[in-house]
């Protein structure tokens, strides 16, 4: 029988697509990637389409108060974050213009890492 450290680590995936506005969605992902976090999963946050703005410094900064801390929080706790490439020439995000801890990436990276995880979680 396994002890809990011998246990491979579980992988959440997170596709989000909401805008930046939409604070109640963002709130509830962010929320359930910290718990998810604390039960320590190993996270990706792929944000695509209209939520790819989120991690640009500029939009960022006028998200509200607990949007950008939970967002820093998951960062700190080791959430990966990935822009969709594509959304980001969409919207001129360039690697410059992002948040401390984000990447941009092609959509192949976010098919690779949700093909080898446990849940996979959709927000739009």
């Amino acid at each position: 029988m396994e002890t809990p450290a011998e246990q491979p680590t579980k992988k959440i995936a997170f596709f989000a697509t909401m805008a930046p506005g939409d604070t109640p969605r963002l709130e509830t992902m962010l929320g359930y990637a910290l718990v998810a976090a604390a039960m320590k999963y190993e996270m990706k946050i792929f944000f695509a389409l209209d939520s790819a703005l989120v991690t640009k410094s500029q939009i960022f900064e006028k998200l509200e108060a607990k949007v950008r801390d939970r967002i820093r929080e998951c960062v700190k706790e080791g959430v990966q974050v990935e822009v969709c490439s594509a959304s980001a020439k969409t919207f001129n995000i360039r690697p410059e213009d992002l948040i401390d801890g984000a990447t941009i990436k092609g959509i192949a990276s976010f098919y690779d890492y949700a093909e080898n995880a446990d849940i996979t979680l959709s927000w739009s």
